[in-house]
This record gives structure tokens, sequence and C-alpha cells, in this order.
């Protein structure tokens, strides 16, 4: 399953948790009085419309490109190029400096990613975007690189971390509950529709976190905004299930069945597309309005 963006950026999307999770995975002591920590506005920059990257400046010196993902993708580095690539070109504000002679200063970037990786994948590991390049004979240097450091923060992994980092511990302390309650939920109801499995796990998974006293701000501000919003995005099935069991809102259900008259197979192929690319719910619907 893969967890939406969503949680995870309304948890780490403010300047003191940032830099207590940034403290923490790296052993610094960086104080709020003497650390100047600036957020990116991410919807300008980002190319493929994901909204799962916190982008944050310290001190002016250094961009951090943050990520959480459910599991490990391979392809993290070149996500976080283009990613980049955009940051820093929205940071200079004369778009014709780039033609001129005088160097262009940039912050030293660094790139992170938070995977929540069950069984084997150890506890930290760095990817490499040569290790997408391919073989070339007589030739083996790497002119264009990009590392990013992985964590994992799945239940167990890199306890030191969660230990200097308390909102993030108790982050992951309810993604391992809501892991187990759904297997737990898919044991007891057998065959019921996932969509309501999930449903049931996630609000059982809320309840361990309330028992323990963690993100009790978090659960209190989703309930005054409608829990409705609290939207988690699973494997492309689940997601796909849920979207066509529950319809959409605001009169497009007549839309979905005429999709459906012509062709399933190709809209689930479309949906699938725009998963893949981090697409939200809204932007979802507004594609399939625009297509039916």
């Amino acid at each position: 399953m893969a967890y939406k963006d969503t949680m995870f950026r309304s948890l780490f999307n403010n300047e003191k948790s940032l830099l207590e999770l940034y403290n923490a995975l790296h052993g610094t002591s960086h104080g709020e009085r003497d650390t100047q920590i600036t957020i990116n506005t991410l919807d300008e920059t980002l190319t493929s419309r994901r909204r799962n990257d916190i982008s944050f400046t310290l001190n002016g010196r250094l961009v951090v490109m943050l990520e959480h993902q459910s599991s490990v993708n391979e392809n993290m580095p070149f996500r976080f190029l283009q990613s980049i690539s955009r940051i820093f070109e929205n940071g200079i504000p004369d778009k014709k400096a780039v033609y001129r002679t005088k160097l262009i200063r940039f912050p030293r970037p660094e790139f992170i990613a938070l995977v929540n990786a069950p069984g084997r994948f150890p506890d930290r590991k760095k990817l490499r975007l040569s290790d997408s390049f391919m073989d070339v004979p007589g030739f083996d240097e790497t002119r264009l690189e990009l590392e990013v450091m992985v964590y994992n923060i799945n239940e167990g992994r890199n306890p030191e971390i969660l230990a200097r980092c308390a909102t993030l511990k108790e982050y992951a302390y309810f993604v391992a509950r809501a892991r187990w309650h759904i297997e737990a939920e898919k044991r007891r109801q057998g065959t019921t529709s996932e969509a309501r499995v999930i449903r049931i796990a996630i609000r059982n998974a809320v309840r361990d976190c309330k028992a323990k006293g963690y993100l009790l701000g978090y659960w209190e501000k989703m309930m005054e905004e409608d829990m409705s919003v609290f939207d988690i995005e699973w494997d492309h099935d689940t997601a796909l299930e849920v979207r066509w069991e529950e319809g959409w809102e605001d009169g497009l259900e007549e839309g979905m069945e005429k999709g459906r008259e012509k062709g399933m197979a190709e809209k689930e192929r479309q949906l699938l597309a725009l998963i893949d690319q981090g697409y939200t719910i809204e932007d979802l619907k507004r594609e399939l309005s625009a297509r039916v």
C-alpha cells in the first residue's frame, strides 16, 4: 500500500517540525533561534504535479528535498532531479541570467527519502541516479549524479532517529498499526469490500494512536475539518476499486457510467497512469470530468 502524502505533509509542513526532523536524521542540534527555514512553494515547482515532496531551505545555503513513500522506488533520484531543476529555475529572478557570464549561485541540495519498507531493506541506503545509466563499452565515467539518502522508518527500524523526533515516531506507529489492522480485517471479513476494510482499519489505527496520546492535535484538526479529507492512497487496484465503488462527487456518476460503456479497460489504464504520476483525488476528478 502507498500512503497518501496528505498526512505526512500536514505533519511536517511547518518550520518547527522540519527542524526537529532534520536534526533527528543528521544527529545535529540546530536551534530555532539560529536557524532560518524557508519552505518552498511546491505546487509551483514540481513538474509532474506530485505533492508528496517537501522542500525547504536552511539559512539560505542548503535546500533540502524530503519525500515519503510507502515502499522503495528506485526511480526516486530521477524524480528529485526533475524537481530540483524547477526549484533552481524558480529561484532565479532574472531569467536572462543564465545567458550572462556571471556565475549563478544556488543553495547546495540534499535529497532525503523516508520509506516504510518491510522485509530485508536496510535501515539506510543510498540511491544514485547513475544506477539508471546504461552501460557503454569503453566509457564508464559518470558526468551526472544525484544521490538520495533513504531512511527506513518501518516499525523497528532506525530507533535512534524516531527517538529524536516524536512526530515521526508517532507517524510511523500509525502506519504500522494501519497495516496490522488491514491484515486483521481481511482475515476477519474475508471477501468484504477492500474499501470497507481500509476504512475500518484506519479508524482502528487512529483509535490506537489516541490511546497512546499520539498525534492528538492532528486528529482533532481532522475531526474539525471532516475526516473525509484524510484520504490514504493504496495500491492501484484498491485505489480504482474505491473510486468506482464510492462514485465521484458533484454529479459525475453519469459520466462514470458512460466511461464504462466506452470501455472500462481503457478508463482503468488512464487512471492507473494518473495515479502513477501522483495525482490527487481532486486532480482525478477534474481529469475524469474532462475526458468522459
